[in-house]
């Protein structure tokens, strides 16, 4: 079985401080993700917070929880070696 590699860098873009807007620590760069498998991604933010993932052409949003909780499930991804960006941004600012 050969091992997707989705290489990309985490941007959490304009306008945020740093403790509104959090990924899980496990989203790094140079992470590799398993290919044709649905891909978590979640993290922190304010209380019912809006929250915007991207990544490989698709995008997702989710309102953060009472406790500033978030989860989006990412479609599957083909196998590909070129690097992405994962982006989480939030309505704030």
């Amino acid at each position: 079985m050969k091992a997707a590699r989705f290489l990309f860098t985490v941007l959490l873009l304009p306008s945020l401080h740093a403790a509104d807007l959090k990924l899980a620590g496990v989203f790094t760069d140079h992470t590799v993700l398993q290919r044709e498998q649905p891909l978590p991604v979640w993290g922190w933010a304010t209380p019912e917070e809006q929250i915007t993932v991207t990544f490989a052409g698709q995008s997702k949003s989710v309102k953060a929880d009472a406790g500033g909780k978030w989860f989006v499930r990412l479609d599957p991804l083909p196998a590909s070696a070129e690097g992405r960006d994962l982006i989480a941004r939030s309505d704030t600012g």
